[in-house]
């Protein structure tokens, strides 16, 4: 009786080579996922700020024709050193972001682009005339709503792109685009690089 018990307690532990095995499984598992769950959180951080942006342009399109005058979204440089860059509604006009005025803050890892250096695919509606880069984020729409670019007069209707370029550590930088049509249609896009064939969606 004494003689079994002492074999069943032998048998009933792990060996030191079983715990490595086990332990460098677990770390080839990580390796191979840390990479893909980081790529991920970027994609959804940098969707997110496209949205964010994308909502504030539309409240931009729609506080011009409820006031029936033009409206311009501005840029607020970071102040260093935590200080975000921040796009605004110039709703008093004096091109300085004041209390109460709508805003969206960009991510220190995010900025606004011209698009050097990104996909050499553009997204889907960006197709003709051709569309005017802001990278310095001055964008107007006027009293019907549509986008202008030479305020405040306002009566030459252009659209526009808004391109981000999101800083990675792990991987290639992520893009952003908000696109705004002649019509004043705005729409968000984040590109995919993947195979077989890369897409904005």
């Amino acid at each position: 009786m004494h003689r079994k018990t002492r074999q069943s307690d032998e048998r009933a532990g792990f060996s030191l080579t079983e715990l490595l095995v086990v332990v460098a499984i677990i770390m080839v598992i990580t390796a191979f996922a840390v990479p893909t769950i980081t790529k991920s959180l970027s994609n959804i951080r940098l969707r997110a700020t496209a949205t964010n942006v994308n909502g504030l342009i539309q409240q931009l399109r729609m506080q011009a024709v409820r006031d029936n005058k033009y409206y311009r979204m501005r840029t607020q440089a970071a102040v260093p050193p935590n200080g975000l860059l921040t796009l605004y509604i110039d709703t008093n006009g004096n091109s300085l972001l004041d209390v109460g005025e709508p805003s969206v803050a960009i991510p220190n890892d995010t900025t606004i682009n011209d698009g050097t250096g990104g996909p050499a695919t553009v997204p889907p509606n960006v197709l003709f005339p051709p569309y005017i880069k802001a990278n310095t984020v001055d964008i107007a729409f006027n009293e019907r709503g549509l986008p202008c670019s030479n305020p405040p007069i306002c009566n030459t209707i252009a659209p526009y792109i808004v391109y981000m370029q999101q800083t990675r550590a792990l991987a290639a930088p992520g893009w952003a685009a908000i696109t705004i049509t002649q019509a004043g249609r705005v729409k968000a896009y984040t590109y995919q690089p993947g195979t077989p064939a890369p897409s904005w969606y």
